[in-house]
């Protein structure tokens, strides 16, 4: 087989869409349709249900993926060893980042990183931290850093750094209202909340259950996906949101926003490097651990 057709067809599996596979490998639409098209036809059963604009993998669809991803691993495997062979680190590491390390903690590591080692080439995928853990789980990231301690089995993890959660708002909206002394009073305000799935509400979670409440008592006027969005929404004066100290630090010193000091205690989590148990990890897999072990100090 063609590999890059193989590789079409993974995209086009991946991203569930003919479209974004193409943007991503920079390829019109009808090559990657031809590019499937060719392989169905090779292999004489049809690898995609096209729903109209939904594309779903066949039985022999996902049959040829989990396949695929194997040849892919192999190779890349095969390319790493020839690589230190001539002395060199070369190939992909399939790394993913939940929001906050992927904004405020991975773009400094990996600049070192690929200092190190400029012949490697990363794929960043971002998502909430369930979505990173999952994919690690699945085999498609090698690594992850994420927002909260992983409760899946087979993911080992490592803490990295700590953070502070905190509670903030725009500074006109705190001052047009009576100051609240403790989260009970912050229930008529309107919050801005992230969505399931997210290590920051998880932890809001766990504090307002200490608190005796739950998300529910909340006048919840936002959903967002994103720690970005919260902090810009809560600028706007839009609500009160809980978010990361880490990202919330230049709007505070700039007085675009207010921290409210009604935690009950100073709520602090940690973000993990996560891998799946038993991987056997390329080369630039390891080195990666190794420099983020070593850049935390651990």
């Amino acid at each position: 087989m063609d590999f890059r057709k193989l590789e079409a067809f993974c995209k086009v599996y991946e991203l569930k869409s003919f479209s974004k596979a193409g943007l991503e490998l920079q390829l019109s639409q009808p090559t990657i349709s031809a590019h499937v098209a060719n392989l169905e036809e090779e292999l004489g059963v049809p690898l995609f249900d096209r729903l109209g604009r939904t594309v779903l993998p066949t039985q022999a669809g996902e049959v040829l993926y989990r396949g695929a991803k194997q040849v892919f691993q192999q190779v890349g495997r095969i390319n790493s060893e020839i690589g230190l062979l001539r002395d060199m680190v070369v190939g992909d590491l399939l790394l993913g980042g939940s929001t906050i390390p992927a904004n405020y903690i991975l773009p400094g590591l990996l600049k070192t990183f690929l200092a190190l080692y400029p012949s490697l080439r990363v794929h960043l995928t971002i998502g909430d931290t369930d979505s990173v853990i999952r994919q690690v789980g699945q085999g498609r990231l090698e690594l992850g850093i994420v927002g909260s301690q992983p409760e899946q089995q087979g993911i080992a993890f490592y803490p990295l750094r700590r953070d502070e959660l905190v509670l903030v708002a725009a500074a006109e909206i705190a001052a047009a209202r009576p100051a609240p002394k403790t989260l009970k009073d912050l229930r008529p305000w309107p919050w801005i909340l992230r969505e399931r799935g997210s290590g920051t509400r998880r932890y809001l979670e766990t504090l307002l259950k200490g608190a005796g409440m739950s998300i529910s008592e909340l006048k919840v006027a936002l959903w967002v996906e994103s720690t970005e969005a919260a902090l810009q929404c809560a600028r706007a004066g839009l609500g009160v949101s809980v978010v990361s100290r880490l990202a919330a630090q230049p709007c505070l010193d700039r007085g675009e926003l207010v921290a409210l000091d009604v935690m009950p205690q100073v709520l602090e989590r940690s973000f993990y490097l996560i891998q799946r148990q038993g991987r056997d990890l390329l080369p630039a897999a390891n080195l990666f651990i190794e420099h983020v072990r070593n850049s935390a100090g651990g």
